[in-house]
């Protein structure tokens, strides 16, 4: 029963480490306060609305999580029912609670509004922040929002006064031009290009040249040292074995007679095995059988007169 326990426990705590390092990859992208003309929920209504954006590269459940207003001392938060498949945001995806403190209506309504507040925050279960935004309610304009842009790095930008809004939607201010535009531009000719590409292609077949040479090198240096450390000890054998025969006397040379005694017998040997018998008439007798079919008898129907 202990092990059971502790098993689920383990299974709990490893569930909720994860959905919180999915989590951590959610941000608040853009806040309107003062929506009078621009985006309206799904009652046809104007009211302020928070943009969550998922920056991960896998599927980010927010159920369960908090979205939470301050004002000095005073706050109220907003938990994400668990129970909507809507609340699974896809990666590099968008989605958007509307402030109008009628949280009824559904799964995207929250219990409070913006511009009662100036404090905005995303926690996660255990009520850790997972990101804010500040901003003066005083300050905000109709019709105009604010967000991060794709810097993490700089401050909160200002949209809708001549870019227009962007919900649902990544918030680019400004196109970024690819980086071949901003090469074409600098090398409208192309002759730092060519010359880039000839430079790269010529330093790689000197690199290449260099390590085959070398490598050759090597390789023939190690043959030539496995080839003098097996001819060495063989040397020494031979050497050895040369002297210790004739010390004992073992080892003696052939005269002439002998050579010749030995040509002869090796000549007669080749000469009895026939391998050349164009003088020598070999006959088989080969034994078949009787067969009546062959007798010439049965061809003869009248014994011929003596």
């Amino acid at each position: 029963m202990m092990k059971r326990l502790l098993f689920s426990l383990v299974l709990a705590a490893l569930c909720a480490a994860g959905y919180a390092q999915g989590l951590k990859d959610v941000r608040i992208n853009e806040v309107l306060v003062d929506n009078r003309t621009s985006y309206v929920d799904d009652h046809g209504n104007h009211v302020g609305w928070v943009e969550l954006h998922n920056t991960g590269y896998s599927n980010v459940n927010i159920g369960g999580a908090y979205l939470t207003v301050r004002r000095g001392d005073a706050s109220r938060t907003y938990r994400i029912p668990k129970n909507d498949a809507r609340t699974l945001i896809p990666p590099q995806g968008y989605v958007i609670f509307f402030a109008d403190s009628t949280s009824n209506r559904g799964t995207f309504h929250t219990n409070f509004v913006l511009d009662e507040t100036g404090y905005l925050a995303l926690l996660d279960q255990g009520r850790n922040v997972i990101d804010s935004v500040e901003y003066d309610v005083a300050a905000q304009l109709p019709d105009v929002s604010i967000g991060w842009t794709e810097d993490p790095t700089t401050e909160l930008q200002v949209f809708g006064a001549l870019d227009g809004i962007t919900p649902m939607q990544a918030n680019e201010i400004v196109e970024k031009p690819l980086a071949s535009e901003k090469f074409r531009q600098h090398d409208p000719s192309g002759v730092v290009m060519a010359l880039t590409a000839m430079s790269v292609v010529f330093s790689a077949l000197v690199l290449l040249y260099l390590i085959f040479k070398n490598l050759g090198r090597a390789m023939t240096r190690l043959a030539t040292s496995g080839a003098a450390g097996k001819t060495a000890p063989s040397s020494s054998a031979e050497s050895t074995t040369v002297t210790g025969g004739a010390a004992a006397g073992a080892v003696r040379e052939l005269n002439g007679e002998e050579i010749a005694a030995i040509a002869i017998a090796l000549r007669r040997y080749e000469e009895d095995l026939h391998d050349i018998e164009s003088h020598v008439l070999t006959i088989n007798r080969v034994a078949r059988a009787y067969s009546p079919w062959s007798s010439k008898i049965y061809g003869l129907n009248n014994q011929p007169h003596r």
